[in-house]
């Protein structure tokens, strides 16, 4: 075995692997007996196969797969050894290497791999990041605490129909249906109000409801099944009108809805209110400065790249690209290549890993807040703990969760290390921060695409369903890594 390596100008370097006969030839031969032991040739009992047999059907395979073991052995080990930093993965050199499998003997591999370039950032140099706070306004809040009033509100029956009411109705002879009149167009909504039990109406239902799929629903029927020339007129029989009596914030209310004791006023319920919705907003918040932030890095940072290696690592890892499409895409993945070294070299030295138990304690405070969270913890413990057992079995779940609690440590570092301008303001605001003029910045300057929370929360809510009581993204091709470009 000889390992042949000389430092030259610049990030690509070239490795040559050689590797003699009797390298690999007692690990093939060992290889092909244990085959033999295990393999049943027709005319011959198992593990009886002439051994010229047993080399004729798989000796070259064997021997590819030890020659290939050895190989990515002896590169990993010269990494190891000589501390290299570099970048993607070790690519083959056309045209310098001796490789015949068909007649073996030695073997030459010639390599070229990518040095780590040196990053130095100056924080203190670059412009501020904007961290923007969402303040939520009067209507989001009233919003917000009359849903939690009608959620612990008195259901009755009234005489006559008004704006916020469902209703059930017979039509057709037997058939029933039930809607609310929010699902209603204006027109259709407005034919309905005032009336009474008993009391009949004709309508084409089908154009009544502001979607088909809220029509389906009302009507026990498929979407993918409605006749597009029938309008679904039908004579609707008023058959029962329900309502929802918003509770009083009173002492009984705040003991349904906040049973712990913890909300007991008017006073606390609005800032409680004005907690939860900030915390809604918080991912598109946080979204904003990470792509403000990674624009700016990669603005004013210089990270010196190995274009022809890195087009040639591209379309090896890419099958379907071609040299058009990689000249046309080109930038983009230079880009999201040099915010993973960025972000690397950001890291290096901060906590950021997420923990199995992190992970954990997500599931279990999404899981609680969201759906226990009226419930005495000690008395809902083993359902929590079961769905998010449940859920930790789910790899996507698990892979949503994880990306989400990186970024937010990743957001917590660069906070820390960056100039930061603070706003605030209602949402109207916030998106005229996100102005269009800056789109294209934006999305050449995001991350490799990660899940934000809201979406775990939906994968959450799923995995819940169950078990609980009744931008253009910058390309994902990376440098061979776990969370990071490079290797150490």
């Amino acid at each position: 075995m000889n390992i042949k390596h000389e430092n030259v100008p610049g990030q690509v370097q070239e490795l040559v692997i050689e590797i003699q006969k009797e390298d690999y030839a007692e690990k093939v031969e060992n290889a092909l007996k244990k085959q033999r032991r295990e393999i049943a040739v027709p005319g011959f009992r198992k593990g009886n196969a002439p051994m010229g047999i047993v080399k004729k059907m798989y000796g070259k395979n064997v021997l590819v797969m030890e020659i290939d073991r050895i190989v990515n052995e002896e590169i990993e080990k010269f990494f190891k050894d000589n501390e290299v930093k570099y970048i993607f993965e070790p690519m083959p050199v056309e045209g310098k290497s001796k490789v015949d499998f068909d007649n073996p003997d030695n073997f030459t591999f010639t390599y070229e791999y990518a040095l780590r370039p040196e990053v130095k950032i100056d924080y203190k140099a670059m412009p501020a990041v904007v961290d923007f706070t969402i303040v939520p306004g009067e209507e989001e809040i009233k919003s917000y605490i009359d849903q939690l009033r009608e959620r612990h509100g008195k259901y009755v029956m009234p005489e006559t129909i008004e704006a916020n009411d469902s209703v059930s109705v017979d039509y057709g002879g037997e058939k029933e249906a039930f809607f609310f009149l929010r699902d209603l167009k204006e027109d259709a909504k407005k034919s309905l109000l005032g009336k009474k039990v008993g009391d009949k109406v004709s309508m084409a239902m089908r154009q009544a409801f502001n979607t088909d799929a809220l029509f389906a629903r009302a009507f026990d029927l498929k979407v993918e099944e409605l006749n597009a020339d029938d309008p679904y007129t039908y004579e609707l029989t008023i058959k029962r009108i329900g309502r929802i009596e918003p509770a009083e914030l009173n002492e009984e209310f705040f003991k349904a809805a906040y049973p712990n004791g913890s909300i007991t006023t008017e006073e606390q319920l609005t800032e409680e209110a004005k907690n939860v919705i900030a915390g809604q907003y918080k991912p598109d918040t946080e979204r904003l400065f990470m792509n403000k932030a990674i624009e700016t890095l990669l603005d004013n940072v210089t990270v010196e790249l190995p274009d022809e290696f890195m087009k040639r690592y591209i379309k090896a890892v890419q099958k379907d690209m071609d040299d058009e499409k990689l000249e046309k895409e080109f930038d983009q993945y230079k880009r999201s290549f040099a915010w993973q070294i960025l972000e690397n070299n950001i890291v290096e030295g901060e906590d950021v890993n997420v923990t199995r138990a992190d992970i954990e304690n997500y599931f279990r405070d999404y899981f609680i807040k969201n759906y226990f969270g009226n419930f005495n913890a000690d008395s809902v413990k083993d359902q929590v703990d079961k769905i998010v057992a449940d859920s930790m079995k789910n790899q996507e779940y698990v892979k949503n969760a994880y990306d989400m609690l990186y970024d937010q440590k990743l957001v917590e570092v660069l906070r820390k290390k960056m100039n930061i301008e603070h706003k605030e303001g209602d949402f109207k605001a916030f998106i005229d921060v996100i102005s269009p003029k800056d789109d294209k910045k934006e999305e050449n300057a995001e991350k490799p695409k990660k899940t934000t929370k809201r979406k775990t929360a939906e994968k959450a809510e799923e995995a819940v369903a169950e078990t609980a009581p009744a931008e253009e993204k910058p390309k994902k091709t990376r440098a061979k890594s776990t969370k990071k470009t490079d290797k150490e």
